[in-house]
């Protein structure tokens, strides 16, 4: 037998880079491989459930029959288990808990009073020998207990708190230092006053400086935007920490930022109390930090990751700032912009970049033209950044054709690439004549073909591994009241496509339509709401032939320059 033929050691190795998923089937396989994927499984677990989708609301008890009460199942099983006085084996495995979601409305309440109840996490974080992190996503279930018992555990594991928008749980969180807290981040309105005067942001300040240890701090203060109805205060709106300079910053190395302000006094206490040299990764957006650019520069200059991101439209008003500040140093490995462009001298600086996504959105009005990167400054691109592994770029379609230089470019320059995202614009100025040539099933699947023969006429070695992605959508867009119409003409084309070379002989490229991958996991799923269902399978029917486009003559192939007929077909 194969396995017989490794060593242990080996397969213990190469379970190691499994994913969850192929770690549970490996369970399946024979007791060797359970021994070896079964510790790996419970290394880092989840206690988080999750609401039934198809669970029926307002139901009546009296009319309802009486079921048997269901075994517990997932997380339920897993707690219990946990729990179980004969599983001192289960429990040295685990070196990390995750209490989190990236939805609060879909987690199940039930589970969540089940951790908070007699301080049940707390006994368990206990009884975990080895545990070395734990995330808590649910303000409602941290108590004083539970802090107090992960700050005195043997192993001293490191605390992240998400999402920390209430201002009762975290002002007792504030009342005593923090060791253990090395990631904290937070979402804050600070102009709802219904329950009284807003302190959010003065208790969220003072959660901060209570942590000394802290490495990453995330930060969104949620803005009016829009609507039929203006809020207006009862109270003074508290939007911004109120420092003194007397405060400790803690070292951070991660930063996020998102509608925060900073005026002139208060800057002068991060810009002194900050330890810049520390600080690699910055995250601004997608509301706006006013002026937040241009006081950075200088002063921010041990950046190896920057992710910028803006709401469509907004990007002009920091433009200016943002070319300051990647002007004033030179050390980025990542930069993201998203909904804000830079003159490419701005970006070819930092020589080391290896991931680069440049995404202006598409804009409904001819007098705001998305900007795009031409051939010539894709070849100074290539020249300045040979580093670069990942990049991701908007192309432009005029006159009915493809814009062939750039793609030519594309196809033969960057050599290290290991993946290449192209966003195509849909036409969003006159939506009854959407832009030829026509993004779809066969257009893609040709144009990827094309790409890769000409990659490789070009004597550059391509992998098996490099994915060519090709998408239509958006990624930050919002109405301030009902959207206008070309928003669902968006909606209803958006699609992306990943190909890559065939494992096989046949020349062939492989396409991945991901809304079909995603519509088919759904029609696998007993419980499932019917909207998602319908509005995904519409996309899907969309993208066999794309927008609609009358007398319609052929597209050019982008490469070759050969006419070719639009068929529809399946990727």
């Amino acid at each position: 037998m194969m396995r017989d033929a490794v060593s242990l050691d080996v397969w213990h190795l190469v379970f190691e880079l499994c994913t969850t998923q192929d770690l549970c089937h490996l369970c399946l396989v024979d007791k060797v491989f359970n021994s070896i994927a079964t510790p790996l499984l419970y290394r880092s677990i989840s206690l988080v459930a999750y609401k039934d989708p198809s669970e029926r609301r307002h139901l009546s008890t009296s009319t309802e029959a009486k079921t048997e009460p269901e075994l517990p199942r997932g997380p339920w099983l897993l707690l219990s288990r946990l729990e179980d006085d004969a599983n001192d084996t289960l429990r040295a495995w685990v070196q990390e808990i995750n209490v989190s979601s990236p939805s609060f409305a879909c987690a199940d309440g039930h589970f969540l009073e089940r951790l908070r109840s007699n301080d049940c996490l707390a006994a368990l974080v206990a009884r975990l020998p080895n545990l070395r992190r734990i995330t808590i996503g649910f303000p409602s279930i941290q108590s004083t207990t539970l802090i107090r018992t992960i700050c005195e555990h043997s192993r001293k594991p490191e605390l992240l708190l998400l999402h920390q928008s209430s201002e009762n749980k975290n002002s007792s969180l504030a009342e005593q230092i923090l060791p253990c807290v090395t990631t904290l981040s937070a979402s804050v309105d600070p102009s709802y006053d219904q329950n009284g005067p807003n302190r959010q942001i003065l208790t969220l300040q003072k959660l901060f400086f209570k942590c000394p240890h802290l490495r990453s701090f995330s930060l969104s203060v949620v803005k009016q935007y829009g609507g039929c109805v203006i809020r207006v205060p009862r109270y003074p709106v508290i939007s911004s920490f109120q420092l003194t300079g007397e405060e400790i910053f803690p070292p951070l190395e991660h930063l996020s930022l998102d509608g925060y302000w900073l005026d002139d006094k208060e800057w002068t206490y991060w810009r002194d109390g900050l330890q810049w040299d520390k600080l690699v990764s910055l995250a601004v957006g997608p509301q706006r930090c006013a002026g937040l650019f241009q006081r950075l520069a200088g002063h921010a200059t041990s950046l190896k990751s920057l992710n910028v991101c803006s709401w469509q439209g907004e990007g002009k008003y920091e433009r200016e700032g943002l070319i300051e500040l990647l002007s004033s140093f030179d050390s980025l490995e990542t930069l993201v912009l998203k909904g804000i462009m830079c003159p490419v001298e701005a970006i070819t600086r930092h020589s080391n970049l290896s991931t680069l996504c440049l995404h202006e959105e598409e804009s409904a009005s001819t007098a705001h033209p998305r900007q795009v990167l031409t051939a010539e400054e894709l070849g100074h691109l290539d020249v300045s950044c040979p580093k670069l592994k990942s990049l991701q770029v908007g192309v432009k379609r005029e006159n009915d054709q493809w814009p062939n230089d750039v793609l030519d470019k594309l196809a033969t320059g960057f050599h290290n690439l290991r993946s290449l995202s192209m966003h195509f614009e849909l036409g969003l100025v006159d939506i009854q004549n959407p832009i030829k040539p026509v993004i779809n099933y066969a257009s893609v699947r040709s144009f990827g073909q094309h790409y890769f023969d000409r990659r490789r006429q070009a004597g550059i070695e391509v992998s098996d591994s490099f994915i060519l992605t090709v998408w239509t959508g958006k990624y930050f867009r919002r109405f301030p009241q009902w959207p206008p119409s070309y928003a669902g003409f968006e909606k209803k084309f958006s699609a992306t496509y990943e190909i890559c070379l065939p494992s096989d002989s046949s020349g062939e490229v492989r396409v991945r339509h991901l809304e079909k991958e995603q519509l088919d996991l759904l029609e696998k799923k007993i419980k499932v709401h019917p909207y998602e269902r319908t509005r995904l399978a519409q996309r899907v029917a969309a993208a066999l032939e794309g927008p609609k486009i009358e007398n319609d003559e052929g597209q050019r192939n982008p490469f070759s320059g050969k006419a070719h007929r639009r068929i529809g077909g399946t990727a």
